[in-house]
């Protein structure tokens, strides 16, 4: 896995380097990583030598990378002009102004029409509050033309790297250069949908990053082949996870066959579902027409490794009792559990006190308030994501919450990310499939080994990768189609194994 940063994790990296003086160094070490890769754009889009690019330049540490940036640029024969933002060329950073002018750069008061890229350089990761850049430049007729690129110099002007958020407004960059490590505002929320493509300049935080407390992870597709890949090579069906689901009802026997289908898809030893004849029959027949080696059990299965509950479970008087018992079964056989979909209205407070393995929850935005509604109303106020970071540790339990961005949370202090790839994955029954999806990945885990905890946080970040790459290749196929992604799931799974 990849990790990812909060801003205010990267600043306190940079920190004892500031504190020894050394703040020149790296914003120079920053300012020639932007002007690399904004070369590399120039080169892509036709010539370095006679380009034109403007800086849009604050007055602080982000207006001096861009400045010295810009005057590297002009080492390789690039025309380069500033634009003062909120502020005079006099409060401009000096040392990064004094290069930037030695380079031949002038300030100007208007932008180019023939200008090649843009540079936001007004405001970096420090800046709070709410600003508006594309209402600055109407309001001071600086007008962008549309064949410029933007590149954001670390991160886009007004953007919280913290979170993503944006409260004002900012320009939607095509390319960010971001500097020492990745940050997370870069990758989630709406402030991902405005980051363009993002790099990342090393200036020399290796140390301080990997002593980080609690930093963000992304898995990749390295993480899908540890553990999604093919079994040992001595596997035998009950070594490659047993999966109790209980799932379905008379009203929505096809929850269940989506579950079935991504686990059979993802890979386990022996499959069993929880139906009760003869109420479950329409749920049991679909299942068996669509997977015959699917065994039909009362109960969860002895040798379970791990069981599934929700996905279309009914509300009424037996779904609840046998949703109970479930969790009943879970407990005293210590397996780790997976509460999906109905199965998250059903949760009290007497349920998750219960001694499990692991239970994991996978609500989506709205589960999720509905569950805080429930277990911690003094949240309410609180963004989703902090809601799940609050509930998790309160109750000891792990939540993958689905969103246009996916977070995995644990009880302690592991978490990760998966930045929106695709919405077509907005559609109902995707819900079932990842749990299905994670559900085969945890059955193949086993609760007394040491790396447990180190091997579920894996395969739920994983997993959730691996749902979202079938997603991602369904579209470039055509489209989702829930009731075949299972074929998605093969090819995702194929599509990893082969870029290793």
């Amino acid at each position: 896995m990849q990790p990812v940063f909060t801003g205010t994790q990267v600043r306190g990296a940079e920190m004892p380097w500031l504190e020894a003086g050394y703040g020149p160094a790296l914003m120079r070490r920053a300012a020639w990583g932007l002007a690399h890769h904004i070369r590399q754009l120039l080169q892509h889009r036709g010539r370095v030598y006679g380009s034109r690019v403007v800086g849009l330049i604050g007055k602080g540490n982000n207006g001096g990378d861009a400045l010295w940036a810009l005057s590297f640029l002009a080492e390789r024969g690039v025309s380069i002009t500033a634009v003062a933002i909120t502020t005079t060329p006099d409060q401009l950073h000096p040392e990064g102004l004094a290069r930037f002018q030695r380079a031949g750069g002038r300030i100007v008061s208007s932008i180019d029409p023939t200008v090649d890229v843009v540079i936001d350089g007004v405001f970096g990761t420090g800046f709070r509050g709410s600003f508006d850049l594309p209402g600055y430049l109407r309001d001071h007729a600086l007008d962008i033309p549309e064949t410029a690129a933007v590149v954001a110099c670390d991160i886009a002007s007004g953007l919280v790297a913290d979170t993503g958020d944006i409260p004002g407004n900012v320009l939607r960059a095509d390319l960010t250069v971001t500097f020492g490590a990745a940050k997370l505002g870069l990758l989630v929320g709406t402030g991902g949908q405005h980051s363009g493509e993002v790099t990342t300049v090393d200036i020399g935080l290796g140390a301080e990053l990997q002593a980080v407390q609690d930093p963000w992870w992304v898995a990749d597709q390295a993480d899908i082949r540890s553990a999604y890949g093919a079994p040992q090579w001595d596997a035998h069906k009950y070594s490659r996870g047993v999966l109790s689901v209980v799932a379905g009802s008379p009203q929505y026997p096809g929850a269940a066959v989506l579950v079935v289908n991504a686990v059979a898809a993802t890979g386990v030893g022996y499959m069993s579902l929880v139906a009760e004849q003869p109420r479950d029959n329409s749920v049991a027949e679909q299942v068996l027409a669509a997977h015959p080696q699917v065994v039909l059990e009362a109960q969860i299965a002895a040798k379970a490794t791990a069981v599934v509950i929700g996905p279309g479970l009914g509300d009424t008087s037996e779904d609840r009792e046998r949703f109970t018992e479930a969790l009943r079964a879970a407990q005293r056989q210590q397996l780790p559990v997976l509460v999906d979909a109905s199965g998250l209205d059903l949760l009290d407070v007497e349920n998750l006190g219960q001694n499990y393995a692991a239970m994991v929850l996978t609500p989506h935005i709205g589960e999720m308030q509905r569950l805080t509604q429930r277990l911690a109303p003094q949240l309410q106020d609180e963004s989703a994501v902090e809601q799940a970071l609050a509930i998790a540790r309160a109750f000891g339990v792990w939540i993958v919450l689905k969103s246009a961005d996916t977070y995995v949370v644990s009880p302690g202090h592991r978490r990760s990310v998966h930045p929106a790839k695709t919405s077509a994955l907005a559609t109902a029954g995707t819900g079932d499939t990842l749990a299905g999806i994670l559900g085969a990945g945890i059955a193949g885990l086993d609760p007394a080994d040491e790396t447990f905890h180190d091997e579920l946080f894996t395969v739920l970040a994983a997993g959730v990768r691996l749902h979202s790459l079938a997603g991602e290749l369904a579209v470039a196929d055509g489209g989702v189609m829930v009731s075949s992604l299972q074929d998605d799931i093969r090819a995702a799974k194929r599509y990893a194994m082969a870029s290793s």
